[in-house]
C-alpha cells in the first residue's frame, strides 16, 4: 500500500511538471529598436570595410632603389608595360616602383611572368 502511494506521488509530481513547462511556455520576441545615430554609423561602417576591402588588392614590386635609378625605370617599364598603372613610392630608405591592382594572386603571378622578361627582381607583393 504504502508503496503504491510513493508511485502515485511521483506520478503526479512528475506530470504536474510537465504540464506546468507546457503550460507555462514562452516564446521570445525582441524587437530592438535603435537610434537613427546608430543606424547611421553602422551604415558608414560597412561603407568604410567595403572601401578597405578594394585597397587589399595584390601589386608587383618591380624595382627598388635611390630616386635617379628608380625614375629612370619607371619609364622603361612605362613605354614597355603601357597598359599596366605603375606609379613611384617612397619607404624609407627606397624608392618603389610598384605595378598593378590586382584582386587575386593568380592575376598577379600571370602578370609577373611576364614582367620577369626584363625586370628580374619583380615579385608579388600582398595585402
Amino acid at each position: 500500500m504504502i508503496c503504491r502511494k510513493t508511485h502515485f506521488n511521483h506520478l503526479f509530481v512528475n506530470a504536474f511538471c510537465f504540464f506546468s513547462i507546457i503550460t507555462f511556455a514562452q516564446e521570445a520576441n525582441t524587437l530592438l529598436n535603435a537610434p537613427e545615430k546608430l543606424t547611421n554609423l553602422l551604415e558608414l561602417k560597412i561603407l568604410l570595410d567595403a572601401e578597405a576591402s578594394k585597397k587589399r588588392l595584390f601589386t608587383i614590386q618591380v624595382h627598388y632603389g635611390n630616386f635617379e635609378s628608380t625614375t629612370t625605370v619607371l619609364e622603361e617599364f612605362k613605354t614597355l608595360y603601357p597598359d599596366l598603372p605603375a606609379r613611384l613610392v617612397f619607404e624609407t630608405p627606397n624608392y618603389k616602383i610598384r605595378a598593378g591592382r590586382f584582386a587575386t594572386e593568380r592575376e598577379a603571378l600571370e602578370v609577373l611572368t611576364r614582367i620577369k622578361r626584363r625586370f628580374k627582381a619583380a615579385f608579388v607583393l600582398k595585402p
